[in-house]
């Protein structure tokens, strides 16, 4: 996947490309914190080099916002996937913040989170596994 904007920086991971996923890439370019976003997927690219997340933000209906990580890897006879046929659910995280702010706020805090010291952090261990 990757994200291109208007200063031609690229986020390519081992995230599905989604609307919530372009948001919050947007989200840190707008807000000057690309480069830790960029970091962050560096980190999560470390590790588990065939498993795939797919982000989706969404809003609860207290108005809190809530993220859900959907984890994919390769189903055992495929050897190298090229369409979402060739992947598998693994497991769907979903984390909702109990405080009301920007949604794609709070995505962008748990990706740089979830890629700091990737892969040993308990967010990373949670979602990817």
């Amino acid at each position: 996947m990757q994200i291109k904007n208007e200063t031609n920086q690229a986020f390519t991971a081992k995230f599905l490309y989604t609307d919530s996923l372009k948001q919050v890439a947007d989200y840190a370019l707008q807000h000057g914190k690309f480069n830790k976003l960029n970091d962050a997927r560096k980190n999560i690219d470390s590790a588990h080099l065939s498993t795939r997340i797919k982000l989706d933000v969404t809003r609860t209906e207290k108005g809190y916002p809530s993220l859900t990580f959907t984890t994919y890897r390769p189903k055992s006879t495929v050897i190298v996937p090229k369409t979402m046929d060739d992947m598998r659910e693994v497991r769907a995280v979903t984390i909702v913040k109990k405080v009301s702010m920007n949604p794609i706020r709070y995505a962008l805090e748990k990706i740089i989170k979830m890629g700091n010291n990737a892969p040993k952090n308990n967010l990373y261990k949670r979602i990817v596994g």
